[in-house]
Parts: C-alpha cells; sequence; structure tokens
C-alpha cells in the first residue's frame, strides 16, 4: 500500500493527526504521479492546505507544469491572495494542457478585482480556443450577468439553451434568462421566462420577482397573488411589502394598502417608500393615524425631504395652512423651492403677506412657467398693492395663457 493510499484511509477513518505525517512519508517513498494523484484528492474533499504541501514540492521538480501551477493558482485565489495566483498562471503558456483552466482561473481572479473587461477578454479567448468548452459561455454569461449588461448576457445564456443546457453548476439558466430579461426592461418575456421554472426553481427570491414584474406590467392583481402566497411562506420578506401596499394602492383598496404598509414599516421602518404609501393609502380614512406615520417617517428615515413635501401638500390641499407653517418651520426649507412656495402660500393664508411675498419671489425662476405658482404670486402681490412686479407677473400668465379674460382685466386695469 502507498503512503498515499494510508493518508486517505486515514481520513476516511476520521483521524487526521496523522495525515501531515504521512504526506510527508509521501512525498519520500511514493512516486510523482501517486503524489499528485493524492492532491488531486485531497483538494476535491477541501483539504487545501495539505494538497497545497504535495502541489507546491512537485513543482519544485516540474516548475512548467500547467496543471499545478493552476492548482496552485486556485488555491491562492480561496486564500485571497490574487498577486500570487496571478504569479502561477503567468507561466502557463497557450501549448499547455492546462491553458483552458488557466483563463478560467484568471478570468475569475480579474473579476474578483472588478477588472471586468480584463476577465471578460479572457473568457472570450477561451470561446475562441475551445469551442467546445461550454463553460467559457457560462462563465461569460455570468461575467456579463454581474455586471448588469443583460442585453449581452442574454446572448450567451440563449447559447447554452438552445444546446438544451438548462443547469449549470448548480444555476439555472432559465432563471437567469428571465432575471437578464428583467433586468433589461423586457418585462412581458420575463414574466413568460419566471412561468417556466419548476416548483424548486421558483425560490423566494424568483417568487418575489416575478411579482414585482406583474406590479409593473401593471397586472397588480396577479402580482398581489404571487406575492400574498411568497408572504404565506415568509412572511420577513420585507422587500415585498412596498410592492404589495402599492398593489392595493393600485386598484383602489386603500385599507389593504394601509395595512401592508404598516406591516411593512414593522419590518423595516427606514422605507421612504412605505410611508409614502402608508399617508396616502391612510389619509382618507383615519387622517389622524396617516399623519402620525408620516411624521415618524420624517424623524426616522435617512432623507426626509419627500415626506416632507408629500405632508406639506397634504396641508395645502386641506387648507391647514397653521399646521404647515409648524411643520415647515422644524426644517431647513431654502434649497426646496416647491416648499418655499408652500411657505409663501400659507404665510399669505394666515394674513403675513409681507414675508408671503419676500418667499414666493424667491422661487420665480424655478416656476415662472407654472399656471398655478403665477396664480398665487399673482394674488400675494394684488394683496401688497406691488404694482411694478404685479404687471410682469400677469403677462408671465397670458403668455402661457392667452385667452384668460380675468388675467386680461387685471392687467388693463393697472
Amino acid at each position: 500500500m502507498s503512503k498515499a493510499d494510508e493518508v486517505i484511509e486515514t481520513i476516511d477513518a476520521g483521524d487526521y493527526t496523522k495525515v501531515d505525517s504521512l504526506i510527508k512519508e509521501s512525498l519520500l517513498q511514493d512516486d510523482d504521479q501517486t503524489q499528485f494523484s493524492l492532491a488531486e484528492t485531497l483538494m476535491s474533499r477541501g483539504l487545501s492546505v495539505q494538497a497545497k504541501t504535495i502541489y507546491e514540492h512537485l513543482l519544485s521538480m516540474y516548475p512548467v507544469e500547467g496543471q499545478i501551477l493552476s492548482r496552485l493558482a486556485e488555491i491562492a485565489v480561496s486564500d485571497g491572495d490574487s498577486d500570487k495566483a496571478l504569479d502561477y498562471i503567468s507561466e502557463i503558456t497557450p501549448d499547455s494542457p492546462a491553458y483552458a483552466e488557466n483563463l478560467l482561473v484568471s478570468a475569475d481572479i480579474y473579476q474578483s478585482q472588478g477588472l471586468y473587461e480584463v476577465s471578460e477578454q479572457k473568457l472570450l479567448t477561451g470561446i475562441r480556443e475551445f469551442p467546445d468548452e461550454e463553460v467559457f459561455k457560462f462563465a461569460l454569461a455570468e461575467v456579463y450577468f454581474d455586471e448588469n449588461k443583460f442585453s449581452k448576457a442574454l446572448t450567451y445564456y440563449d447559447m447554452l439553451l438552445d444546446l438544451d443546457i438548462k443547469n449549470y453548476s448548480g444555476i439555472s439558466i432559465v432563471l437567469r434568462k428571465a432575471s437578464s430579461l428583467a433586468g433589461d426592461g423586457q418585462y412581458e418575456e420575463a414574466i413568460s421566462e419566471y412561468e417556466k421554472l419548476n416548483a424548486i426553481e421558483l425560490n423566494e427570491d424568483a417568487q418575489f420577482q416575478l411579482g414585482f414584474l406583474y406590479n409593473q406590467v401593471k397586472n397588480y392583481n396577479k402580482s398581489i397573488n404571487i406575492l400574498e402566497g411568497l408572504l404565506d411562506i415568509n412572511r420577513d420578506y420585507p422587500t415585498v411589502y412596498p410592492i404589495l401596499a402599492e398593489d392595493y394602492l393600485n386598484i383602489k383598496k386603500n385599507s389593504d394598502a394601509f395595512k401592508y404598509a404598516q406591516l411593512g414599516l414593522n419590518l423595516n421602518e427606514l422605507d421612504e417608500r412605505l410611508y409614502q404609501i402608508a399617508f396616502e393609502s391612510g389619509s382618507a380614512e383615519d387622517a389622524d393615524a396617516a399623519i402620525k406615520i408620516i411624521e415618524k417617517g420624517i424623524k426616522t428615515v435617512e432623507n426626509p425631504l419627500p415626506l416632507i413635501i408629500t405632508l406639506s401638500d397634504y396641508y395645502i390641499t386641506k387648507g391647514q395652512f397653521k399646521s404647515n407653517l409648524d411643520l415647515l418651520s422644524n426644517h431647513d426649507i431654502s434649497n426646496n423651492p416647491k416648499l418655499v412656495w408652500n411657505l409663501a402660500k400659507s404665510e399669505f393664508e394666515t394674513d403675513d403677506v409681507t414675508k408671503a411675498q419676500e418667499n414666493i419671489l424667491v422661487v420665480l425662476d424655478d416656476f415662472k412657467n407654472n399656471l398655478d405658482y403665477l396664480s398665487d404670486l399673482i394674488e400675494i402681490l394684488r394683496s401688497t398693492g406691488n404694482n411694478e412686479v404685479l404687471k410682469p407677473a400677469l403677462m408671465m400668465y397670458l403668455k402661457l395663457d392667452p385667452d384668460n379674460e380675468e388675467m386680461q382685466n387685471l392687467l388693463d386695469q393697472i
């Protein structure tokens, strides 16, 4: 019995205490081929540290042997030493039997370093040099997929499917194609591919993607059916809730939208979209509760500005100008023209016309083509008697709406 056989027997028996010493004996007593076979077996069992000892020993005798260099490169990659791996790979020449593996390993290294173009070139070389090796097509598709270059990824996933390869290295090619179509904005085609998936392939993430796609093509009832089914399996899937709440909002079922928005916020209180949906769906039925939710959102989310605008617009629409002033007084709104306009309108409605005129003029350039803004501006300028500015404001309005008799009459009176 060779020492290599003893190493494997010892491992099979679960006794690892003698493995290193037996490997040393193998290096002294066994022939080179036996040693290489032992290293390959150890690699296949995940014992790369022990395998590395043997490969390094063999490399000292066969310094340009491609298979040995390739294996050591793989180990270096797994150890996080990309530079060392590239050193090994650079020694493998195109005429080596290990050249194909060299291209794959080097492509993997460059991809891990974010050097996608170099990785792409290595794989394209592999496709040209080894046209029957489907691994290069798969690897290149994966590189494009990781780069979000979905149309390019589709080309190679389709090549594999044309060869009736539906799974590769445990990855569903049909699922990858569906995801790529979705990423490329081809929603209807993506849905068609997702519908082809079997029960195992249609995992939770795939179900979410399918529900999201139905939402995107405005088939809200189908989206609801899929996403509620997903929640039956896993109620702690946080990204489902904003889509599901939006689905119900779009079919005018506000109570359900409000419910799912609140449930989603229990899982992720930083989701600004959920606060928006909760407020929009809840304000008609329970305004006080909806306001409390959006006020919490304003205090919680990283960027509360969209929520502040939503609540401010609500107060303006409902004529709650004092509430709007209270809201805006707690925030710096100087860089948001819409909120400055809302502030001016609220100041005017609460009889602070001087401040109203000052603030509404600040955002004139932002809204000079907006009839609603110009109408508010004209009303405020009339109240302050500022005819010097009122006249050009009326002219701007009439330029946009030349048939407005009321505004023309006002201009004629100046």
